[in-house]
Formats: C-alpha cells, sequence, structure tokens
C-alpha cells in the first residue's frame, strides 16, 4: 500500500513539472493578448563611425511616418512581420528583427549597411562630375546614399563598380577582396586615394602621395603585387616622392616607371 501511495506521489509531482510551466505560458501568452503597447524600443547596430540611420528614422519607418502610431495598440493585434517588412523596405538597412517583450514593449533590433566603398562618377580627365553614387557592400550589393550621414570610406570609380552584375563575378569576389585589403592595411590606407575599374576590371590606383597612377592590373594576385609596391616605395620612392607620375605592377615580376 505504502509503495503504491508513493508511486502516485512521485507520478504527480512529475504531473506537476509538465503542468506549472504550461500554466505560465498560457498565462503570460493571456496576458500578453490583452497588453497594450507602452513603448517602441529601437537599437541600431553597425559600425560605430558610419551612422546612416537615427532612432528616430526608424520610428518613422516602423510607423509609416506617425500614421500608425502603434503605442496604446494591443500586441495580439500588431503584426510584427509587417512592421519588420517595413523596416526593411529601406536599403540602408541590412538586417531587422521585430519582437515584443514582457514589459509591453515592440522591440526593434536594426543593422545598418556597412559601406566598403563609395563609387563616384568622373569625367575623362578623372574629375568628380557629381555628388551622386552609391555605396557598395563587402557582399558587393549596391545601398544608396544618405542624405543625412556621408561615411568616410574609400573611393572607387570605373564602370566596374557602376555594374552590380560583374561584381557577382569571380573577377568581383578578387576585387571585393582588394578593397578590403586597402581598408585594413594601415599604409595602403593612407596612401590610395581612389580605385578606377573600367569594364574588364583593369584597375588603376590613385595615390596620396606623389599624385602617381599605378598601373595595378586585374585584382588577381593582388597580394603580391602590392608586396612588390611596397618594396619599390621603400627603396625607390621613399627618396622622392615625385620621381615618377606612372608606375605599373600589371605585368608579371616587374615594375615599369615613368
Amino acid at each position: 500500500m505504502l509503495r503504491k501511495f508513493g508511486y502516485s506521489w512521485l507520478l504527480l509531482k512529475r504531473s506537476l513539472w509538465l503542468i506549472l510551466p504550461i500554466a505560465g505560458i498560457g498565462m503570460a501568452e493571456s496576458r500578453l493578448g490583452t497588453q497594450r503597447c507602452n513603448d517602441l524600443v529601437i537599437t541600431i547596430e553597425g559600425d560605430s563611425g558610419a551612422r546612416f540611420l537615427n532612432q528616430m528614422d526608424v520610428r518613422m519607418l516602423l510607423t509609416e511616418n506617425g500614421g500608425d502610431p502603434l503605442l496604446g495598440n494591443r500586441l495580439k493585434d500588431v503584426a510584427l512581420n509587417d512592421l519588420e517588412n517595413r523596416i526593411r523596405r529601406n536599403k540602408l538597412i541590412k538586417k531587422c528583427q521585430v519582437y515584443r517583450d514582457l514589459r509591453g514593449n515592440i522591440v526593434v533590433e536594426v543593422e545598418q549597411e556597412r559601406p566598403l566603398a563609395r563609387w563616384i562618377g568622373t569625367s575623362r580627365n578623372g574629375e568628380t562630375q557629381s555628388t551622386a553614387g552609391h555605396y557598395i557592400n563587402d557582399e558587393g550589393v549596391f545601398f544608396p546614399l544618405s542624405e543625412s550621414y556621408s561615411a568616410r570610406t574609400l573611393l572607387v570609380s570605373g564602370s566596374f563598380f557602376n555594374d552590380s552584375k560583374k561584381m557577382q563575378t569571380t573577377e568581383g569576389l578578387s576585387t571585393r577582396e582588394l578593397l578590403q585589403f586597402l581598408n585594413t592595411d594601415p599604409f595602403w590606407k593612407a596612401q590610395v586615394a581612389q580605385v578606377d575599374a573600367d569594364k574588364e576590371g583593369e584597375i588603376h590606383l590613385l595615390t596620396v602621395l606623389g599624385d602617381q597612377r599605378i598601373e595595378f592590373g586585374t585584382a588577381e594576385d593582388y597580394q603580391s603585387k602590392f608586396k612588390k609596391l611596397r618594396v619599390f616605395y621603400d627603396k625607390v620612392l621613399s627618396q622622392d616622392w615625385s620621381r615618377f607620375k606612372r608606375i605599373s605592377v600589371k605585368f608579371q615580376d616587374q615594375i615599369v616607371c615613368e
């Protein structure tokens, strides 16, 4: 009899371990179903040096420029997927997640785009034609300029960087890796002012010191080309930065200067 009672008590305890969490979840869901939106909590992640959007910008996207204020609405009536789609329509935003918390807030987490480079239009003599253009991210995707913020990033020009399809090719991948190298290497980040690439992917580098134009060739094997250039800079150009105006490393195992 005692064994039977002990078994029943054990079964009851195990049942309670299952029933209580389910009941708690049900109570929480019931509370959320009647709870109204208290606030919009917005966080923006991304490069701390680039602020294409602020919290007010995101709030205006979220509420359709104030047409759908959300505050005071019942949380169960708020379509979170629709809110995410509203925000994702802005091309300056890379990722977005919208959810509700237990305090009755609608929480919005936004990751803004990070520019790898900025494309600018140029004339035949290399002068910038206008301030129009677009940014390119590390995946080769274009996104528009911001009306409120201009990111300090590497400038690129030429038809290759204005063709989104070419940025997704093998040549485009190598070129993006070259741009990433220029953004992270301290010496070349300070020395290269602009990268120009024609429709075939032939690259020219415009420098800061010496005002040289470097014929780089394609981005293929870019690391060895930069190693050759660095040796040339250290041993030759460091003695006289204005000695040459044109430098070519497009041919294997040689540097041609004028």
